[in-house]
């Protein structure tokens, strides 16, 4: 660890207060010399003041295990590797303070004879072939956020308030007195290619010695993002990036739905950016018009209001390339409608309607209180991605064996982080520095420039881990500083329980999709009629025991069959097929009561519930790209499909209402008959849970009936501590209600359908 010392004494750790944006920059412009210095030839201040002298600063390391030398290693001496002796304290740690040349500097320490970086200082520069830590030039004031200190307070409407503290650090030898400077981004400023902001006033940004403090009073809601900066001697710290929401009730990840869709198959807004028919290109894998002006209407118009969804992940939007690739088979030529085939690093495809129109249906959604989740592809590239057609960094991908060749498993370690998807999309290598950094701001640049609020990361467990730490911890550290919360969550195509742990953690991501549940749950239970709920009871618990709650659930995606076409008897034999001999819209009610029951248990259970585009009216479909159709609006519904829908939107809204089906903990009350009984026979038919919250008023009870017929009279005993001994309880999806006596309820369940009873 490094630290500055101000007069003699031991001062504040400094490396963690610099802008992660301007850092990474800097190493990708600049890299790392022979002498380590990342500064530049004539790097620091125009006005030198004495500051170019250097800093005196202290380092200090505990070693994980006994050593018997330890030496500082450091780019200011052309890291000379015993120049440095540290010394050891009682406690075990070893020390060393000594003046370091002016300018930013890679280090790191020989302990044993072994070269080990700081484990307190996450910042990394690559100094030649070496992986170093960074010291951050000492010269720099420096800011550094709270988080702690945040108040959101929300009383009424246009009544928002916020404040932080954070501190303020001063250069090394300073002249001048220190201050800040901060503006301010709210809810109606986001544009592009320039954001909108304002200066705070002084008001709102009242500096006391090393203290600033962010105050702003008579808020609307919305989302807001306020920028600051230390500034001393005419020199500006990197800046400090606040982002925070006003809203009445405050958000959890979890609170919400998420509906994910595919940008070029929801909804045409435009159709001056649809591009001309392209001549061999398949007519299921070509692009329909779908663009980001279509779905902004949506917001506008308040479809998602009427599901309760507060959180929409987004296929990538990046430009893809102009002409075709073939598939798997070589036998179809396909586009990249669908945005995995990344060409360009910081550029929306102008057929998805380009920077303008992202910036303006983000703006949208946060009006709506809507979180934008973000579909990043780290693993790969197009082969005409601009990085990858440069010479120079040509040498940051891999090309090599096709994932799931011999030797070269999709789940095989470390193959798995190698292997290509195919010939046309090269393998990023996460362990070269300067791949790691340009991918990691290019994250960055995306989050900062469009106010994005979530992450979802393609293909996770094909990328490092340690990859995947260095863009979670970054990402963290510049927007989680003012109460905002950025949900990261990936997507391992797997069943592998180690591989989708390795990847969750405090510095990781939050969580991933779930595909454990995904195999065992949806078509295998509620799509066919075999198997018991018994099952789903052992594997809801199973999962809520093994990850946690805030896991990615879901009944279907965009690289499996439909749901509903699994649940019909009339095509689910077809649902392997995509270019040809399709399945057919669904005709038959069970197929769309069994969609609506799948449902249920999926927002009702723990997790944060996925609704794939068009599952929420039943639309059908075979495997990638048949599973991929134009949305259908309201008006081109039939009558089985907008009563699918009126259900699922009554389903969703009771969701976002009642807490305990969020956040709730799961409580298992009872299941009937065997786990493996046949459905006919009752075996597992009707299944007894709760979601309990603090205040019994917000719990739930939900009762699930896998028979096509009612079940009548059933019996719901409440243990004492849910509080519910008396009153009524009122099944929020029908308002029917039944009386409580000696903690016990008797209720009526409906056929492929549920209750889901709360306290009236």
């Amino acid at each position: 660890m490094r630290r500055q010392i101000p007069g003699g004494g031991i001062g504040r750790q400094v490396w963690r207060h610099f802008s992660v944006v301007v850092l990474t920059l800097a190493f990708a412009l600049a890299g790392c010399d022979c002498n380590g210095d990342l500064s530049g030839a004539d790097a620091g201040p125009a006005d030198g003041g004495g500051q170019s002298e250097g800093c005196e600063l202290a380092f200090s390391i505990r070693p994980s295990s006994t050593a018997t030398s330890v030496y500082l290693v450091g780019g200011w001496d052309d890291f000379d590797r015993l120049a440095h002796p540290m010394a050891e304290d009682s406690t075990g740690t070893w020390r060393i303070s000594l003046k370091v040349r002016a300018g930013s500097w890679g280090y790191y320490f020989l302990v044993n004879g072994a070269d080990v970086l700081d484990p307190e200082n996450p910042q990394r520069v690559q100094c030649g072939d070496k992986t170093c830590s960074l010291l951050a030039d000492c010269r720099l004031p420096g800011i550094e956020a709270d988080p702690t200190s945040v108040h959101i307070a929300r009383p009424s409407a246009g009544q928002g308030s916020f404040t932080e503290t954070l501190t303020l650090i001063p250069s090394s030898n300073p002249v001048g007195a220190l201050s800040a400077e901060g503006e301010v981004r709210v809810p109606d400023g986001l544009a592009f290619p320039e954001s909108q902001w304002r200066a705070l006033t002084a008001g709102e940004l009242v500096v006391d010695g090393t203290t600033a403090t962010v105050h702003l009073t008579n808020l609307a809601d919305g989302k807001y993002t306020v920028r600051i900066h230390a500034v001393q001697d005419g020199v500006e710290s990197p800046e400090v990036v606040l982002p925070f929401w006003i809203e009445e009730k405050p958000f959890d990840w979890r609170d919400t739905p998420m509906y994910m869709l595919m940008t070029d198959r929801f909804r045409d807004g435009d159709p001056t950016n649809n591009p001309p028919a392209t001549a061999g290109a398949h007519e299921l894998a070509t692009f329909k018009g779908g663009d980001l002006q279509g779905l902004q209407r949506s917001i506008q118009e308040g479809y998602f209001d009427k599901l309760g969804i507060k959180s929409i992940w987004i296929t990538p939007w990046q430009t893809q390339p102009s002409g075709t690739y073939p598939d798997d088979s070589g036998q179809h030529q396909t586009l990249g409608y669908h945005g995995y085939w990344p060409v360009k690093a910081r550029e929306v495809d102008p057929r998805f309607g380009g920077g303008a129109a992202l910036a303006s249906m983000v703006k949208e959604a946060h009006k709506h209180g809507i979180r934008i989740v973000m579909d990043s592809v780290l693993n790969h590239v197009s082969i005409e991605h601009e990085y990858y057609q440069d010479p120079v960094k040509r040498g940051w991908f891999r090309t090599g064996c096709n994932c799931g060749q011999g030797g070269c498993g999709w789940d095989d370690t470390p193959a798995r982080y190698y292997c290509l998807f195919n010939g046309n999309m090269p393998d990023i290598n996460w362990t070269v520095p300067e791949a790691a950094d340009q991918f990691v701001s290019d994250v960055i640049w995306w989050m900062d420039t469009f106010d994005i609020d979530g992450l979802r990361i393609d293909a996770a467990k094909h990328i490092e881990p340690d990859g995947i730490k260095a863009m979670a911890t970054k990402v963290r550290e510049r927007f989680e500083t003012a109460g905002a919360k950025v949900y990261m969550f990936g997507e391992s195509y797997t069943g592998n329980v180690d591989f989708l742990k390795e990847y969750i953690g405090p510095d990781k991501l939050d969580a991933q999709l779930n595909f454990p549940v995904w195999f065992a749950v949806p078509e295998p239970i509620f799509g066919r009629d075999d198997k018991g709920l018994q099952a789903v009871k052992g594997t809801i618990e199973w999962s809520y025991n093994t990850f946690d709650d805030y896991m990615v659930t879901f009944i279907g995606s965009h690289d499996s069959a439909r749901f509903i076409t699994k649940a019909d008897v009339a095509s689910r034999d077809k649902q392997g097929n995509k270019w040809s001999d399709l399945p057919a819209m669904p005709t038959d009610q069970r197929a769309y009561d069994r969609t609506y029951l799948a449902l249920l248990n999926l927002v009702t259970t723990p997790g944060v519930p996925l609704l794939y585009y068009g599952d929420e009216y039943g639309e059908w479909g075979g495997s990638d790209p048949d599973n991929r159709h134009m949305f259908r609006a309201d008006n081109a519904l039939n009558g089985q499909q907008k009563d699918l829908l009126a259900r699922v939107q009554k389903l969703m809204m009771v969701r976002s209402q009642v807490q305990g089906l969020a956040t709730g903990a799961l409580y298992q009350l009872w299941c009937n008959s065997d786990p493996w009984g046949a459905v006919d026979a009752g075996g597992g038919n009707l299944w007894a849970y709760a979601r309990l919250d603090a205040d019994p008023r917000k719990s739930a009870v939900i009762v699930l009936n896998l028979k096509y017929e009612s079940w009548s009279g059933v019996q719901v005993d409440f243990p004492a501590s849910f509080g519910w001994s008396s009153g009524t309880v009122v099944d929020a999806l029908s308002d029917r209600e039944w009386g409580i006596s000696n903690s016990a309820a008797t209720v009526d369940v409906p056929g492929r359908g549920g209750v889901i009873l709360r306290l009236k």
